[in-house]
């Protein structure tokens, strides 16, 4: 109910009064779905009879996928298969869902526009002196992780993180902010703890991956950040808990919404354990990732493909032991380089064996407003055009 008082005021009122009166004219309504109950019908109601202009879908989802109740998943399916054809025209995240809509929804396929998603501008490479600042803030949370003492009580906290340090250069002082020698390796993800991303996945590698690395006698240390807030998140925690890790440190972090994009940036590598719900919508945290140029591992699944091409920009799992395997082969080297090759820190993260390669596979991505010119922007003319023409 509260939605629907919501979306009506905003299109009797707000609306209006933001376009300089109640008569002013309104040539398009882009609605986002989902939810899509009661929101299309609302709005299809308002464009076809109030303001007699065009109604575009903007299609992130199934909202009839991400019920669990089967009646209501089914009624939902008929609603949203009846309003369909009722747009004037259509934007969606990925070609299978073009697809989709064209065979099960009897959309013409010459209404429907792919509009890709694309990170924030937010979401960018950083300079090692951002990255120090922000590993600064967060040493004391990833120290209080880490499986022995021996990992950080020979840093200095005013200067060093588990990554980066702050010197003093020449006479005057000049400060340089430099990568630290053997540094860890740091894996990052981000969740909304809800059952469609199985944690438990993870946690199975990081424990085989930490039984490898003992097993080889490799220097190889990990350090993984999980960010958000969710209902399993406590779960999850205590699963950590039983855990006795020697050469991996887990943590679970809730950060200001600036300085989420900076750690990705600090990342050597990111996970999505996503998986959609219609098997047609793509993570945005992969985006966010690959805005920083940060190369991910991700949980496979149907439409996938449209944005991880595996071993192009990333790798894709399907088991834990197969994100094992490839977390341990794409971070190894950073164990093995030597001390006198150009980047034997293994810096700028990411910067190290098969993930350098990942990482420049990302660098060119198009720009949300250059997307939105190419694709959003033709699709909503030409509906304009078309309830025009009908007048």
């Amino acid at each position: 109910v509260s939605l629907c008082v919501y979306v009506m005021y905003a299109l009797w009122v707000s609306v209006p009064s933001k376009a300089g009166g109640a008569h002013k004219k309104v040539d398009c309504v882009l609605v986002q779905t989902p939810p899509a109950v009661p929101l299309l019908a609302i709005v299809y109601l308002y464009c076809r009879f109030w303001m007699k202009c065009a109604f575009v879908i903007d299609w992130h989802n199934l909202g009839y996928t991400m019920l669990s109740n089967p009646l209501f998943s089914h009624l939902a399916r008929l609603y949203e298969q009846s309003m369909a054809p009722l747009a004037t025209g259509h934007l969606c995240v990925t070609a299978a869902m073009k697809s989709f809509l064209q065979r099960q929804f009897a959309i013409p396929p010459d209404t429907i526009r792919v509009l890709y998603d694309c990170p924030n501008s937010m979401f960018r490479p950083r300079t090692i002196q951002d990255n120090h600042q922000l590993l600064t803030k967060l040493h004391e949370s990833l120290c209080s992780a880490c499986p022995q003492k021996s990992w950080y009580r020979h840093l200095d906290p005013s200067c060093q993180t588990f990554f980066t340090e702050r010197r003093q250069q020449g006479v005057d002082g000049r400060e340089e902010y430099v990568p630290r020698v053997s540094r860890p390796a740091l894996i990052t993800s981000s969740t909304s703890w809800t059952p469609d991303e199985d944690f438990g996945q993870l946690l199975e590698a990081l424990v085989g991956l930490d039984e490898t690395i003992t097993a080889k006698q490799l220097s190889l240390r990990i350090v993984v950040v999980v960010t958000g807030k969710g209902p399993l998140k406590t779960q999850f925690l205590q699963k950590i808990s039983k855990q006795r890790l020697d050469n991996v440190a887990i943590q679970t972090v809730w950060l200001e919404p600036s300085d989420y994009p900076r750690l990705l940036a600090c990342a050597d590598v990111g996970i999505s354990l996503h998986t959609s719900t219609s098997g047609l919508d793509l993570p945005m945290k992969i985006l966010d990732s690959f805005g920083c140029h940060v190369p991910v591992c991700a949980r496979n699944f149907k439409c996938l493909s449209e944005l991880v091409q595996d071993d192009v920009n990333g790798r894709v799992f399907d088991t834990s032991l197969q994100l094992q395997d490839q977390l341990f082969r794409l971070l190894q080297p950073l164990a093995t380089m030597s001390s006198g090759s150009s980047n034997s820190n293994g810096w700028p993260p990411h910067g190290f064996g098969d993930l350098a390669r990942y990482s420049r596979a990302l660098e060119g991505r198009t720009k949300w407003d250059e997307n939105w010119k190419q694709n959003a922007l033709p699709a909503i003319e030409t509906a304009v055009a078309s309830t025009r023409s009908r007048k």
